[in-house]
């Protein structure tokens, strides 16, 4: 087998990387030919639309997985075309010529155009297209997701190196514990749940929401934050229909105009903050959350911000109650249970090193390819190691290796 060539102080850890965010990417040209009758409304929206970039699911003249491997294209091939994008038997070899011990995978085809649909505001024109009202695109949406999650749990069962994480939603926590026992039961490494989103109806810190954190943690599956979960948190995405942010390249998951990458975080920042000033961590000690692609800058400052409020709460305990008795004070710091708790996958493009020289967590951020798609970047692992460099061996030990090993059962 073929090797890409590392950089010299990534090449230490060849065969040990773990890889917290990567992708099936099947063009929609054979998406009912693999998930069945289920996923045509889908695709054929997809197919209607013209193609516009690598990350483009319409694939005209489709001929299969078979774009020859090779380290000199490596990491410049995006999309569908990919090696492996369809065929994860061919992912070993991808994964091998990176250097990747073990890497998560996440949907792009239908599994997550059902977290987007699900997402969506009721007047959304794409659930009326699939579904034929609001309602009805739910509902479709729910079905994308189980037909995905069906084919997730093959590749589950064929290699224990594909880390599969299937795309969940439940309109009741009851829904999500069940979900989340099959995800179990059939070998998923994660659930990505929507941040934009109340879980099963209910805050994320309620004590209804304990069984399936217990479930989760007891049985070593993550909980996950992926991009396309945004929704409806902010109550519409008028907030972006302006002239300013018109022409920039966007696709399902991702949006590079300003304003998109200014909020995207916004959803899981919040899901996260309650998480952990509602003592989630502190009653799940072994639950571990990750955030996929909604970059990495916001993770600093939102531990600092949630310290200032711990220390000036714990000084004010008793005074900040009107009725009843004082709540329990967290006995760590929430910059502890994050750096503790929480993985967070940075964009090749953020400066990484200087987030970790203003707040630390250097336990907190992890290595990520998005491989096959386009913001993946086309030399990821040298753009990590110019920023993380000056720190030493230590520092490159946990990013490409031991933060990200928490989300992998087994590891």
């Amino acid at each position: 087998m073929e090797t890409a060539t590392l950089p010299p102080l990534v090449a230490p850890y060849a065969g040990r990387i773990v890889d917290v965010d990567a992708h099936e990417m099947m063009p929609a040209q054979i998406w009912v030919e693999t998930f069945g009758e289920v996923a045509r409304p889908m695709a054929d929206v997809i197919l209607s639309q013209p193609v516009r970039n690598k990350n483009s699911a319409n694939i005209p003249g489709y001929a299969g997985d078979y774009a020859r491997l090779s380290a000199e294209t490596l990491w410049s091939t995006k999309g569908a075309d990919a090696p492996s994008s369809v065929d994860m038997d061919r992912r070993h070899d991808v994964m091998d010529m990176m250097g990747i011990r073990h890497q998560l995978l996440f949907a792009t085809s239908i599994g997550l155009w059902g977290m987007v649909l699900i997402n969506s505001p009721k007047d959304h024109p794409l659930l009326a297209k699939v579904g034929g009202d609001g309602e009805g695109g739910y509902r479709y949406a729910r079905k994308l997701m189980e037909a995905h999650n069906e084919w997730l749990a093959t590749v589950a069962r064929k290699s224990n190196r594909i880390k599969a994480v299937a795309p969940l939603h439940g309109d009741t926590v009851e829904d999500l514990i069940a979900g989340a026992r099959w995800a179990i039961d059939n070998g998923m490494a994660g659930v990505w749940i929507t941040s934009g989103l109340l879980p099963g109806g209910v805050s994320p810190a309620a004590s209804a929401m304990d069984p399936l954190y217990a479930m989760l943690a007891e049985a070593k599956v993550s909980l996950h934050f992926h991009i396309g979960g945004l929704g409806p948190f902010l109550g519409t995405n008028k907030w972006g229909d302006a002239e300013a942010f018109q022409g920039y390249k966007s696709s399902a998951e991702i949006s590079l105009d300003p304003w998109w990458l200014s909020a995207v975080h916004l959803s899981v920042q919040n899901f996260i903050a309650v998480m952990v000033t509602g003592g989630v961590f502190d009653r799940h000690p072994n639950l571990y959350v990750g955030s996929e692609e909604h970059c990495a800058h916001w993770i600093g400052p939102l531990a600092h911000m949630l310290d200032i409020w711990h220390d000036n709460n714990n000084s004010l305990h008793e005074k900040q109650f009107v009725n009843g008795p004082a709540g329990t004070k967290l006995p760590m710091r929430p910059s502890e249970y994050i750096a503790r708790n929480v993985r967070v996958a940075p964009f090749d493009f953020e400066p990484v090193g200087a987030y970790i020289e203003k707040y630390g967590l250097e336990t907190v951020y992890c290595f990520a390819s998005d491989y096959p798609h386009a913001e993946g970047g086309s030399d990821p692992m040298g753009r990590f190691t110019s920023e993380l460099e000056r720190f030493g061996p230590a520092t490159f030990e946990k990013f490409f290796v031991t933060n990200g090993e928490v989300l992998f059962p087994g590891s």
